[in-house]
C-alpha cells in the first residue's frame, strides 16, 4: 500500500472533496475586530452558534454581540423556506417567507466549504506547515500582500449570510500580516480553521485593524433533524411587498 504524502497540498485536496460530501454540521464561528484610530479602540466580538442541514436548507443560528458595554442576542431559524427570527428585545418571534429574505442566508451553506476558499489555499500551498497534533493534521501559514482581498471577500461573506462584498471594499487596506492555522482530521474532515489579519488603512496614519475569525465543527454529516421552537407556532408574518 502506498504511504500517504503529507503535503499541504494533498492534505488540502483530500478535505476540499470530502468537504462537498458534507450534508450537515453544528458549528461555532466566533470572530473578533479590533479597530485602532489614533488612540481609540473599538472592539466587536460575535458569536454564531447552529447547525445547518443543506438539503432541504435548514438552519439554526443563535448570535451574540458585544460592543461598547452593549450586548445584543438573536435567534434565527430557516426551515422550509421560512425564516423565523427573534432579537434582545422582543418578546415573540417574526416569521418572513419572502422568497428574495429566505434565499440570502443560502450563502451560509459556505461556512461548512467554499470552493473558493479552498482554492485560494491551494495557492498558497507550498507555503503551509504541516505538524500533527491530537491525531489531526494542522496547517499553518503566514504571509501578507494584496492577494489576500480575495480570502477577505470569502471570509466576511461567509460569515455573514446575507451581507455581500467584494475585493473593491478593501482596496484602502494593507495586509500586513496574514495567520491561518487549519486544524484536519486524518479522514480530512475540518475540525476548525481561524484566520487572523492584521491590517492598516492606507493614507490614513495611525489607522488600523485586527481581525480573527474562528470556526468550529462538529457532527458533521450527524445532524438528523434542526426543530423549531414550541412558541415559533405563534410568530407574527412580516409584510412585504
Amino acid at each position: 500500500m502506498l504511504q500517504f504524502n503529507k503535503s499541504a497540498e494533498n492534505i488540502l485536496n483530500k478535505t476540499a472533496d470530502t468537504a462537498k460530501s458534507i450534508k450537515n454540521t453544528d458549528f461555532v464561528s466566533t470572530n473578533v475586530s479590533e479597530i485602532v484610530n489614533g488612540e481609540q479602540t473599538h472592539k466587536v466580538d460575535s458569536k454564531i452558534s447552529g447547525s445547518i442541514i443543506f438539503e432541504p436548507f435548514t438552519l439554526k443560528t443563535i448570535s451574540e454581540t458585544k460592543s461598547q458595554n452593549i450586548t445584543q442576542k438573536s435567534e434565527l431559524y430557516v426551515k422550509d423556506n421560512v425564516i423565523y427570527t427573534k432579537s434582545s428585545g422582543q418578546n415573540s418571534w417574526i416569521k418572513n417567507s419572502n422568497d428574495n429574505v429566505t434565499s440570502q442566508f443560502q450563502n451560509l451553506k459556505n461556512i461548512a466549504y467554499s470552493e473558493k476558499i479552498f482554492e485560494f489555499y491551494k495557492k498558497l500551498a507550498k507555503d503551509f506547515q504541516v505538524t500533527e497534533e491530537n491525531g489531526n493534521y494542522v496547517l499553518t501559514y503566514s504571509g501578507s500582500g494584496e492577494q489576500f482581498k480575495e480570502l477577505m471577500v470569502e471570509i466576511v461573506n461567509s460569515a455573514s449570510g446575507s451581507q455581500q462584498v467584494d475585493t473593491n471594499t478593501f482596496n484602502d487596506v494593507n495586509f500586513k500580516n496574514v495567520s491561518i492555522r487549519y486544524v484536519i482530521t486524518k479522514k480530512f474532515i475540518p475540525v476548525d480553521v481561524e484566520t487572523t489579519m492584521d491590517l492598516e488603512i492606507k493614507n490614513n496614519i495611525g489607522s488600523a485593524m485586527k481581525l480573527t475569525q474562528k470556526i468550529s465543527y462538529t457532527n458533521v454529516n450527524n445532524v438528523s433533524d434542526i426543530s423549531l421552537p414550541n412558541d415559533v407556532k405563534n410568530a407574527t408574518e412580516l409584510k412585504t411587498d
